[in-house]
């Protein structure tokens, strides 16, 4: 390589010489160029470089036997730019503060808003109808109905309703580790906030497994919670299954995008010792930790009963129309969709953009507190419809109508995989949809916990406020 130097503002002699001559049998051939010939601009502040600009220059042809001379030049520029400002200009603020963010930020508000009130309309007017009827004496009912009863409602279920859920250890196991990613998605989000992760390579993905590691105790108290409250059995078993669920669907992702990225070479490869530190860090503090928050919410669960008596006999469920449960959960599932696919697409620009970097974590923040008031008032009314129509079966139907929204959330990423990026081969395409696929796992069980945690308070406060026979 050829240097040419420069500290001053003197004009700056840039490399000479034309491309080198063709061969005869390759003239009107379309040949490869490389650029022979960078030059550097250099922004420093005392003896920290801010900024560094490259410009190409020089295309020459390539053939066997062509003569390649590289040269490059330098300028340097004094800056009063900070170092911890230095990524600023990466930002995008057009992008990424456009009037569409904001009216996503409205639209979500006024969607909130809209379930919000149906929510309020089911607790203050048709509840207060059904307390009012449920209430009344005998003798009141024989004289505004002359001895017809209403033998149809929430009501009629209240010994059932508290009634174990099928599959009690399967739906602890992803009900505790939706509460455990919840808690570390909020914890990672408000350090983004107050710390501007942007700056810094790899901050965010560092704060998430230390969040992660460090709130592993709240999955272990809802989980064992949750499974003594409803009478489980065999629960160091299910204990074992909570604590391994979420990284094992992790670690099979991860060992299909790593090995496909050793087969060809890639530098995205994790090394061994990355992987070794991740595993002990997992037993060393994970395991004891959610053992203690499983013992915990164990204990919590002793000290507390059901508003109803759950009966010896199942109440048979009344038949309903085939689509009356698929229709019902596709519908909430579409809902929370509503209020995320706007930033869904900013979020997947900047991940699988070269030159979009994702920095208004308060705009996410914002999104994601409004998401979740949405799935608990679509929950909340999923629920009231379910028992309306004497199926007690609500634990399960509750957090699949929530987690829904992650089906729509994948389908999304697929319709941006084709339309929006240019990626191709089987490597780049495993790595996209493995990744989409952790996230949507990710997504289904937040918002399923956070369904069944919205109709759990739900179911305990109309019941413990009704007479049961």
């Amino acid at each position: 390589f050829s240097m040419m130097y420069r500290d001053n503002n003197k004009s700056l002699q840039m490399p000479s010489g034309s491309a080198p001559p063709v061969p005869k049998q390759l003239k009107g051939k379309p040949l490869p160029r490389i650029y022979t010939h960078r030059h550097f601009t250099l922004f420093y502040n005392n003896d920290q470089i801010i900024e560094v600009d490259m410009e190409p220059s020089s295309p020459w042809p390539i053939y066997a036997g062509a003569p390649l001379n590289f040269s490059y030049t330098v300028l340097w520029f004094p800056t009063t730019k900070e170092f911890k400002d230095r990524t600023n200009r990466y930002l995008d603020p057009k992008f990424f503060e456009h009037k569409v963010h904001w009216f996503s930020i409205v639209n979500s508000f006024m969607l909130c808003l809209f379930l919000c009130a149906v929510v309020a309309i089911i607790l203050m007017k048709t509840l207060k109808q059904d307390f009012t009827r449920y209430s009344a004496s005998e003798a009141e009912e024989l004289e505004n109905l002359d001895g017809v009863g209403d033998e149809s409602g929430w009501k009629q279920v209240n010994g059932d309703v508290f009634r174990k859920p099928d599959h009690l250890a399967i739906f602890t196991v992803v009900y505790a580790s939706g509460c455990h990613l919840a808690c570390t998605v909020f914890i990672v989000l408000i350090f983004a906030i107050c710390n501007s992760y942007y700056a810094s390579r790899g901050a965010t993905a560092g704060s998430f497994v230390i969040a992660h590691l460090c709130t592993v105790i709240v999955g272990g108290y809802e989980g064992g919670r949750i499974f003594r409250m409803f009478g489980g059995q065999q629960w160091k078993r299910t204990m074992v299954y909570q604590c391994l669920f979420m990284p094992g669907v992790v670690f099979m992702s991860f060992v299909v995008i790593n090995t496909t990225a050793i087969f060809y070479r890639a530098t995205m490869t994790v090394p061994f010792k990355t992987i070794f530190i991740i595993i002990v860090l997992f037993l060393a503090v994970c395991v004891p930790l959610h053992t203690v928050g499983t013992l915990l919410g164990r204990r919590a669960a002793a000290e507390r009963s059901f508003p109803c008596r759950v009966h010896h006999l199942k109440r048979p469920i009344p038949t309903k129309h085939w689509a009356f449960t698929p229709v019902m959960t596709m519908v909430a599932g579409i809902v929370p969709f509503g209020c995320l696919f706007i930033e869904m697409y900013f979020i997947l620009s900047a991940v699988w953009s070269h030159n979009k970097i994702y920095y208004v974590y308060g705009f996410m923040f914002a999104i994601l507190v409004l998401l979740c008031l949405v799935i608990i008032c679509v929950s909340i009314t999923c629920t009231y419809i379910l028992l309306n129509a004497e199926d007690y079966r609500w634990q399960w139907q509750s957090y699949i109508s929530c987690a829904a929204t992650a089906l729509y959330v994948f389908l999304y990423t697929i319709h941006y995989f084709y339309n929006s990026t240019q990626m191709s081969g089987f490597l780049q395409t495993v790595y996209y949809f493995g990744t989409s696929f952790n996230f949507c796992i990710g997504l289904a069980l937040f918002c399923g916990s956070l369904g069944f945690i919205g109709s759990s308070k739900f179911v305990f406060l109309i019941y413990s406020n009704i007479k049961a026979e």
